[in-house]
């Protein structure tokens, strides 16, 4: 196997924040069925309800559950009845299965970021909708995500058409506080780099290439100059590389995982690995002899780690990560999450477990016979 090569951070510009972004806002998933997908985040992931769209709650089309926990809200979409929202979760199905819709942003004010937006050269997808708690519009991205602008001016329902519920107590173990990253695969990774400089306002924060000897990719980041949005974006560099095969199946460029920052990870896998949430394999020779080499001295024991297999990597002298991957959670080989916990001045994405991250993800392609 080749080795893998990774290139040092870029230098950060002082960025203007053009849009006023805050934070992630939400993120919305098309579904085959809200239902299922509400019990999955709320047994497997420790999530509880937060909200119902439907008819009856004035959503059209639609039908819709808010699960979340901390700053991590998920929205699970199905269609319903007839007329031109039923149908575009019908069709956006058909073409890629389950999968990301809207990668949402809370921002100061949702007018003047669609409008700055659009005029730095976004196109509109959703007009500025408006009630008394909130504010939203929508621009395309990648493929056919898209993002939305979410400006909540007091506390109210979550979104117009929706009712919030009452989502009892998050008594699990699996303990989640925000959306640490967003990853995009898509097939022109420079074009989208530049998209998010220059209407959002984004700085590029680091880029490698990683090449495993089966597969390769090339990947860039773009963030918020506060880091509270990050967001790489991976293009393939091999035919047969895992970003290949999810533009394949996905039928286009889409999210690919979205990582979630934990404060206590041993315990969230644990309580995760209970519930029947199903991880990628690594295998027992990552924490050999060498594993204090390559991380240096960390808080958690290794032989705790070991069981749970989850991944280290030291990013800086102050800073180091421990994280771990699920497998694809949807029919498709495409959407997967990614659990995280950040120690020190951590800000980096794992570089040094992409060895093992690749041949992980490559025996499942090789078990699905696309490697």
């Amino acid at each position: 196997m080749s080795r893998t090569f990774f290139d040092k951070p870029v230098e950060r510009k002082a960025a203007a924040n053009p849009l006023g972004l805050k934070q992630f806002d939400h993120i919305e998933f098309w579904v085959d069925d809200a239902d299922q997908w509400r019990d999955f985040f709320v047994q497997k992931y420790g999530m509880v309800p937060r909200a119902y769209g439907d008819a009856s709650t004035g959503l059209a089309g639609r039908r819709a559950h808010v699960v979340g926990q901390g700053r991590v809200n998920f929205l699970v979409t199905e269609p319903q009845g007839a007329g031109p929202e039923a149908d575009a979760v019908r069709a956006h199905l058909a073409k890629h299965g389950n999968g990301v819709r809207d990668v949402s942003f809370r921002v100061q004010d949702a007018r003047h970021a669609f409008a700055e937006a659009q005029r730095r050269g976004a196109t509109a997808v959703h007009s500025l909708v408006e009630d008394d708690h909130v504010v939203t519009a929508a621009i395309a991205a990648y493929g056919d995500t898209i993002h939305s602008f979410v400006e909540r001016k007091q506390s109210g329902e979550f979104l117009p058409g929706f009712r919030n519920v009452p989502g009892g107590i998050e008594d699990r173990e699996i303990n989640f506080a925000m959306i640490d990253h967003v990853v995009a695969n898509v097939e022109r990774m420079d074009e989208w780099v530049t998209y998010y400089e220059q209407v959002f306002g984004l700085d590029l924060f680091m880029h490698f290439d990683i090449n495993t000897g089966r597969s390769a990719l090339m990947s860039k980041v773009v963030s918020s100059t506060d880091g509270w949005i990050k967001m790489p974006i991976n293009e393939p560099s091999s035919q047969n590389s895992q970003i290949q095969e999810f533009l394949d199946q996905y039928n286009g460029a889409g999210v690919q995982h979205i990582a979630l920052l934990t404060p206590d990870i041993i315990t969230t896998i644990g309580e995760m690995r209970k519930m029947g949430q199903d991880f990628l394999d690594v295998p027992d020779s990552y924490y050999d002899e060498q594993f204090e080499e390559r991380v240096g001295k960390i808080d958690e024991n290794k032989e705790v780690l070991r069981p749970l297999r989850i991944l280290v990597d030291r990013d800086n002298e102050t800073g180091y990560l421990l994280q771990l991957f699920t497998k694809c959670v949807f029919a498709r080989p495409t959407l997967f999450f990614e659990v995280i916990q950040r120690k020190g001045t951590s800000m980096g994405f794992g570089e040094g477990n992409f060895r093992a991250l690749f041949e992980a993800i490559e025996r499942e392609q090789m078990r699905r016979g696309t490697l």
